[in-house]
């Protein structure tokens, strides 16, 4: 098979999660290669309308090495900003475009060891500091479900090749919603880990306290069966952790829902979508259990973590921000500038802010298991619109706690997808989707493929 030949291209192959693809390879229904090659082929044809991809890996030798691997066949998509070995790692930055790694990232290793294979590096908000995957210098990353729309960001390739069955589980970061946002968007499964859980060493750094590398996918199953490959203590990393995992939800979970939803501007689908999916979380046997969510400032808190970024990219970036300035977007040029405008004070007191939203969320989850709220505020919407401020409200906490969550699509008979996200406490990544396998079970949910991606592939 000729990796150009974009004929004889299966979406019904392509459209199942890895689980199933996985099956087919050990039944010897079709080769690792095989497979890797119809992912390869995708991507090329996809990607003039997509720009999921900033580079497409189209050597014929990159199927993983360990045939008996779990995730041998596994053809994965990377995110720009996540090392791997002889791929461009770019971060969505023209200072970074001819940046090549010799080395691949801590958690891409560890999938390499697993089976995996890399298809390419995906496109992404510029350096990572944007939920629209708006970028001047790579193209922008448009919504598989709807041409002209945003995916999301900053991890919008990852979303948007993942929805499109470009490959079945693509990596992303998230810095205040990052992984989530595009799930929810793209109408895919996004999991933020507890803080440390992933070793972040090989990324590109945003906000270095809030960093976490994630898994997306279209399946919860798929995200159960490579997260353990992901989770691994990394001693040469100053943001690795010895965590302690409980594997299991609680049989009766009390589930923390926002009773105030109104009062943050969310859009009114979003609102009646949400109501309407707490009944299948009763029937699964969950208890719902209300709390205010204003008791938090979300909006506050966001510009807190938006400012401690743009400290942490100016540091990164020194030498290229003295030197090259033109290189960086007008866009990025103007938030890494507002830095200038604040004290040292300035900065201690969005510290403290970030802070506080930990023992917020502390507070929340003695009431009970988890909570679940919206993942964003709306759906999708054009790139050609203002962009909402308010994108990263309700995903933004959990990075400031550092904790777990996972956006999965709510069941919706609305054109263009959304998220609902669980949040857990610190150590409870694998009940999160424990959880959410029971939910995808009772629920029969099964991602479909929409007309709109059928239509790329013709």
């Amino acid at each position: 098979m000729s990796v150009n030949d974009m004929k004889n291209i299966d979406l019904s192959l392509l459209s199942l999660d890895f689980t199933a693809l996985s099956q087919l390879i050990s039944q010897r229904q079709i080769s690792a290669t095989e497979l890797l090659t119809q992912h390869q082929r995708a991507a090329a044809k996809l990607n003039p309308a997509l720009n999921a991809f900033i580079t497409i890996n189209t050597s014929e030798n990159s199927e993983g090495t360990n045939q008996a691997g779990a995730l041998h066949g596994l053809a994965l998509g990377v995110k720009d900003n996540i090392d791997v070995c002889h791929l461009p790692t770019t971060a969505g930055l023209e200072i970074r475009r001819h940046f090549l790694p010799d080395n691949d990232a801590f958690v891409i290793r560890q999938l390499k060891q697993a089976g995996s294979a890399v298809v390419g590096k995906l496109n992404m908000h510029e350096g990572a500091l944007g939920a629209s995957n708006h970028n001047a210098h790579f193209g922008h990353c448009y919504n598989p479900h709807k041409q002209g729309y945003t995916p999301g960001g900053s991890s919008g390739g990852s979303g948007a090749a993942v929805a499109a069955c470009i490959v079945p589980i693509a990596l992303g970061t998230d810095t205040m919603g990052s992984v989530r946002i595009p799930a929810s968007y793209c109408g895919v499964f996004g999991l933020k880990p507890s803080r440390g859980a992933v070793s972040n060493r090989g990324s590109v750094p945003c906000g270095k306290v809030l960093d976490s590398i994630g898994p997306l996918a279209r399946s919860v199953r798929d995200l159960q069966l490579i997260y353990p490959y992901m989770v691994a203590y990394d001693a040469a990393s100053i943001s690795s952790e010895r965590l302690f995992f409980t594997p299991n939800a609680p049989k009766k979970p009390v589930l923390l829902v926002p009773n105030d939803l109104q009062v943050f501007n969310v859009d009114a689908s979003i609102m009646s979508d949400f109501n309407a999916n707490l009944i299948a979380w009763q029937d699964l046997g969950c208890e719902i259990r209300y709390f205010q969510l204003a008791d938090f400032d979300p909006t506050k808190a966001r510009r807190a973590g938006l400012l401690l970024c743009e400290a942490d990219m100016r540091i990164e970036y020194a030498t290229e921000w003295q030197d090259k300035r033109e290189l960086f977007s007008d866009y990025l040029s103007a938030l890494l500038s507002f830095i200038d405008t604040k004290s040292a004070l300035d900065l201690t007191k969005a510290h403290d802010v970030v802070t506080l939203a930990k023992l917020q969320a502390r507070s929340w989850l003695e009431q009970g298991d988890y909570l679940l709220l919206p993942t964003t505020l709306q759906r999708a919407f054009s790139m050609q619109e203002a962009i909402p401020a308010n994108q990263a409200d309700f995903t933004s906490i959990a990075n400031f706690a550092g904790l777990p969550a996972l956006s999965m699509p709510m069941l919706s008979s609305a054109k263009l997808p959304a998220g609902m996200q669980l949040v857990g406490k610190i150590g409870s990544d694998f009940e999160l989707l424990d959880l959410a396998a029971k939910w995808q079970q009772l629920t029969a949910y099964n991602y479909a493929v929409s007309s709109a991606i059928s239509f790329l592939y013709k």
